[in-house]
């Protein structure tokens, strides 16, 4: 049954999904109006010092002792039912948690974020496999302090009495952090099997993924991916073209007080250096902007709907791809959006009508989607343009996943592969003649990119690639690659990890 997407959809519990993405991203819940908020980016970086300072420098106090508790029941979950369990517990601890004042709120969320994070590294500090919550904690803030702008200061007394307490001393965890940089000085000069170890230990993955990206992308391309990864993610909103063009979204942003500015590579984004929940904020909840990390944008620009066409979300999602396909088709045309999930549906419903958006269309697919036969009478002759926003291991998001990378196995990324090739094929005869595929992912791994594109060709002589470069420009596209598919891995002050090839189909 057809589903408009501007018909009233079920109200449902969000809090504990939203604390989780606003942790996720360090975002500051919102605790005053909007009209009241008028830090700069510096007091913002100066309050976040001091946060560390204060908190970090009495890790017995309120936030260090919920740091260790919130901790403790995170790795008592994953043991128990998984990371992907785990990581819920952050944000269901940090809201269930009235003592805690929102700086502190801020400071135990992103502590307990980096040491998810880093949770192979804070073990080998600790030089034991099961070490306790609060050594990690020792390890976590001995490290910090050692590689901070306050590195020549003598660290706190409470410190080194906290890491004595739980067994450990200053001078050993310095001494093995100082191993583990100058196994990284001298990674040329190591085999192959300890070149992973030590990248391994020293910026905290497991062995079987840096092998991985050793193999595909080479010891300084993978080096560089890895640290980023282990950086906050920038907050970039998108500014909805129905509503508000990118200029004057910065306008009301810095009518705030808030440090806003352009997003460097794609048309409608703004980055945010803040921790502000900006879900609260007027201008968001009047639809003037959605949450989207610049590359999904460029995703969406590539897709490039013909004015008032038929457009087929593949694999919708929550929908932040459709909504800004929404806007580029401004609101005419139509769009149907598919996915396995009603849940997330659901959400795509709730976010469209909010951003004024009423071409749209939802059908929630089967467990293995467009392999049961999507009724003709929804895509008529076959739609001028198909994304297939991919399932996939998200190896290009994994600062915004902290969890992922313990919770993912070699095994997964195969699995994953075989999925990825039966829904492009699946979704191959929705396109019609002339019209464009659009295959994505946030992964930066060849085997989940460009093999499986490159696999499709092989077996379906009807479509041709489409270089990025004739949609986006040279100039623009040669940003991104080699100017024929979108190729973009994640840096420390850049966009998440993405990847896109355009396949036109041919007539007849």
């Amino acid at each position: 049954m057809r589903t408009p997407i501007y018909s009233k959809a079920p109200r449902r519990d969000r809090s504990a999904e939203k604390d989780f993405l606003d942790a996720a991203q360090h975002i500051e819940p919102l605790g005053r109006s909007a009209s009241a908020i008028g830090k700069s980016a510096s007091a913002s970086a100066q309050g976040a010092t001091d946060a560390q300072l204060s908190y970090g420098a009495q890790p017995e106090g309120p936030a260090g002792k919920a740091v260790t508790a919130i901790f403790d029941a995170v790795q008592q979950t994953a043991r128990q039912k998984g990371w992907f369990a785990a990581s819920a517990v952050i944000g269901k601890s940090l809201r269930d948690d009235r003592k805690l004042h929102s700086r502190e709120r801020r400071y135990v969320g992103d502590t307990v974020h980096a040491m998810l994070r880093r949770l192979r590294r804070l073990r080998t500090l600790c030089g034991g496999k099961n070490p306790s919550s609060q050594a990690l904690y020792a390890a976590q803030l001995v490290d910090e302090w050692s590689d901070g702008p306050q590195k020549n200061d003598a660290l706190p007394d409470a410190i080194h009495r906290f890491a004595r307490q739980c067994g450990l001393t200053v001078s050993e965890l310095q001494s093995r952090g100082a191993q583990l940089s100058a196994q990284l000085g001298a990674l040329t000069s190591l085999s192959e099997p300890e070149q992973v170890k030590a990248i391994g230990e020293a910026l905290s993955y497991p062995d079987w993924l840096v092998s991985l990206l050793l193999t595909e992308l080479g010891l300084a391309a993978a080096q560089q991916i890895l640290r980023a990864q282990n950086a906050r993610a920038r907050l970039t909103l998108r500014a909805n073209l129905l509503k508000c063009s990118r200029d004057e979204l910065l306008a009301k942003l810095r009518s705030l007080g808030l440090s806003a500015e352009p997003t460097p590579l794609g048309p409608w984004g703004v980055v945010l250096d803040t921790h502000l929940n900006v879900y609260s904020l007027p201008l968001h909840e009047e639809g003037l902007c959605e949450v989207q990390d610049e590359a999904s944008q460029l995703v969406a620009e590539l897709c490039a709907p013909p004015p008032g066409s038929l457009f087929v979300d593949a694999c919708a999602g929550a929908g932040g791809k459709t909504l800004a396909i929404g806007a580029m088709l401004g609101n005419r045309g139509r769009i149907l959006a598919l996915d396995i999930d009603e849940r997330k549906l659901s959400e795509l419903k709730q976010r469209a009508r909010r951003a004024g958006l009423t071409n749209i269309e939802t059908r929630c697919l089967d467990e293995d989607g467009l392999l049961h036969m999507v009724p003709e009478r929804l895509v008529g002759s076959g739609a001028q343009r198909v994304l297939v926003d991919a399932p996939c291991s998200g190896l290009g998001v994994l600062r915004r996943n902290p969890e992922a990378r313990w919770r993912l196995s070699k095994t997964d990324i195969d699995e994953i592969t075989v999925k990825q090739k039966r829904i492009l094929a699946a979704s191959a005869r929705l396109v019609a003649p002339h019209g464009r595929l659009i295959y994505a992912t946030c992964t930066i791994l060849r085997r989940e990119n460009d093999d499986i594109v490159d696999d499709f060709l092989r077996s379906h002589p009807d479509f041709v690639s489409v270089p990025a470069k004739e949609i986006l420009g040279s100039a623009r596209a040669s940003q991104f690659g080699d100017g024929e598919r979108l190729r973009i891995y994640p840096t420390e002050h850049g966009p998440d990890g993405f990847f896109a090839a355009v396949l036109r189909r041919k007539l007849g």
